[in-house]
């Protein structure tokens, strides 16, 4: 026996209804796009997830100008210092993650040792290595430095 069943009616939407769905969507796809730009907890990460930090302004050090010019190099290319480590001692004595890290205050331009590795990796990103390179440049010079 084979029964004939009828198909269920489905309720109409209301416009109101449409509009709420509508607003939802909207704000989950803003919250998701803030999300995947800001990061999850606000924070600038390089390609490979290194964190980026506000330095300081290189205005800040006028009367000295190799720490003038590292700080510039900080604010031009963070993403390249962020990759770099430091050799100076930082690392372990301050919790510094990268050289990035000596230019938030003015550590950086009381050592020559971070000065010299932000230096040094805007002349060779300037002739087009790769950070890759940069990097171990600046492992082979600086590695016995501290």
């Amino acid at each position: 026996m084979t029964s004939k069943t009828k198909p269920k009616k489905r309720k109409k939407m209301t416009k109101q209804s449409m509009w709420i769905i509508l607003l939802g969507c909207c704000a989950g796809v803003l919250a998701l796009t803030a999300w995947v730009f800001i990061g999850s907890d606000g924070e600038q990460l390089t390609a490979s997830g290194k964190r980026l930090i506000h330095t300081m302004d290189p205005s800040y050090f006028a009367k000295d100008p190799k720490a003038r010019a590292a700080y510039q190099v900080a604010k031009d290319m963070p993403e390249v210092l962020a990759e770099l480590p430091c050799f100076c001692g930082c690392m372990t004595a301050l919790g510094h993650e990268s050289n990035l890290f000596c230019f938030k205050d003015e550590h950086g331009s009381g050592c020559n040792i971070c000065e010299d590795i932000a230096l040094e990796a805007r002349d060779m990103h300037d002739k087009g290595f790769s950070i890759e390179r940069i990097k171990d440049a600046i492992r082979q010079h600086f590695a016995g430095s501290h």
